[in-house]
């Protein structure tokens, strides 16, 4: 590298790549510490018309010439999940830096690979959970440990998103399972990560999968596509804390997002203004209400104090992400979510998987 300039290289930088031109785009660009070098994408075509609009960087159509580029010290992954995996192992390969969205692949023994191969390689890796970055989940987390709700006892997390029986064109490959972009591994993946990280992991669940469409109408054409991805998703179980976790996922219906985390001494709540069912596009508020007297009192929203939160948009947490990483890498720190991080919640949405098929509780 040169200096504090981070050479990043973009795989997915299509200018109708809607993610990567809203978010990562602007948020490099705006950045300090990175310069965009290179883009990649699969048609020429696109790929040239991409790099002229930022300024002349290297156009690629094979992405592992993009991750060989000596212009290259950073790749970032933002392309259909199936392709995740390749793009990760060419840019492990080649010794660079990689930023990948999540979900980070298909499959948990895929990710399990693919942070092996990152710490070999002695490489930075981190995953694109966001939500991380937000100012709220962070305030959470400190209030819960600097124990204002005393013991947390429960939680619930109630998330939905519109989409269910209806779809767009470029959307419709998340209705396969086995694309591994599915509601439970998107919405699904960035909430249970939110709530974990808050307090923490599974050690315990059951589950019920239900898919109450087995297809879907395209918007643009009237089309209908083959659909098997769960759109009922419940979770019950018990945290490594001991307290109970209560998770309901599902789509085709009126979009929202709340977390409620009931502690011996108050409760939390975590709500999403203008929700479409992902947390991680920020937009979060959060609500307290502490128990006078150790006794909680009757349901009443006046006895909720909102606390000030700043506005954060997805562009907002991304760009905190991208400036987050940028520090590990140049400071040789590890604090972003790194694959290990992303394989450990692959491994979470296989075993509710699991208990979903089998019935039987499962234990992580």
């Amino acid at each position: 590298m040169n200096g504090s300039i981070i050479k990043t290289g973009i795989i997915g930088a299509s200018l109708n790549n809607h993610w990567a031109s809203q978010t990562h785009v602007p948020a490099l660009q705006m950045s300090n510490k990175h310069r965009i070098t290179a883009v990649a994408t699969s048609k020429m075509e696109s790929a040239l018309e991409s790099a002229a609009a930022l300024g002349g960087v290297q156009a690629f159509t094979n992405l592992n010439e993009l991750c060989e580029s000596p212009e290259v010290d950073l790749v970032v992954v933002s392309i259909k999940v199936p392709f995740h995996y390749e793009a990760a192992k060419a840019a492990i390969g080649a010794g660079k830096h990689i930023y990948c969205e999540w979900p980070l692949t298909v499959t948990a023994t895929q990710a399990e690979e693919l942070a092996v191969l990152a710490d070999q390689a002695g490489i930075h890796h981190a995953v694109g959970l966001q939500a991380r970055q937000s100012t709220v989940i962070q305030d959470i987390k400190q209030r819960i440990e600097y124990g204002e709700l005393g013991r947390v006892l429960s939680c619930n997390m109630r998330l939905s998103t519109t989409r269910g029986s209806v779809t767009s064109r470029d959307s419709s490959y998340l209705l396969k399972e086995e694309n591994g972009a599915t509601l439970l591994a998107i919405n699904g993946g960035h909430s249970l990560d939110v709530l974990c990280r808050l307090l923490g992991d599974f050690k315990e669940l059951s589950a019920i999968m239900i898919c109450n469409y087995n297809e879907a109408v395209v918007l643009e054409s009237g089309e209908k596509v083959a659909k098997d991805a769960a759109d009922q998703i419940m979770v019950e179980g018990m945290l490594s804390s001991g307290a109970s976790a209560s998770v309901h996922i599902q789509s085709g219906t009126y979009p929202g997002f709340q977390l409620d985390i009931y502690g011996e001494k108050g409760m939390l709540q975590l709500k999403q203004q203008h929700s479409v069912g992902h947390v991680q596009f920020g937009n979060l508020q959060v609500y307290q209400t502490l128990y006078a007297s150790g006794i909680p009192a009757a349901h009443d929203d006046k006895h909720f104090t909102a606390f000030p939160a700043e506005e954060e948009s997805m562009k907002f947490l991304v760009s905190k992400a991208q400036e987050r990483f940028a520090a590990d890498i140049l400071g040789g720190t590890f604090l972003s979510p790194s694959f290990h991080d992303a394989a450990r919640l692959h491994r979470l949405l296989e075993t509710i998987k699991l208990a979903a098929a089998t019935g039987i509780r499962q234990k992580l």
